[in-house]
């Protein structure tokens, strides 16, 4: 049997690993298909578990790419809560809050 659920609808409905999301958002961004990267970011940085970081650095650069700063900058103060010493994520901060 062919699959016929479309291009990436089969990771939503099987139970996919944040590792497995986390790499597939990857993917698309890097194909130029943001709004399906986002998603999957989104439901990555639901699962709370060690890709949310970067899940939430990659969403924000997604806003930010699209107008929505003042939300990114949100998802990075949040990444930062998590991880203080993580220099990406303070320097795109900086340059967001400069960029304002």
């Amino acid at each position: 049997m062919s699959k016929r659920l479309g291009r990436g609808l089969d990771l939503f409905l099987s139970e996919p690993s944040e590792e497995q999301l986390f790499r597939s958002a990857v993917e698309l961004e890097e194909s130029g298909e943001w709004l399906m990267a986002f998603h999957l970011y989104m439901m990555v940085i639901n699962m709370s578990g060690p890709h949310k970081v970067k899940a939430l650095n990659n969403a924000a650069a997604i806003l930010a790419e699209h107008g929505f700063v003042d939300k990114a900058i949100e998802f990075l103060k949040e990444a930062l809560s998590i991880d203080p010493s993580n220099e990406q994520i303070k320097e795109n901060l900086k340059a967001l809050k400069e960029e304002r």
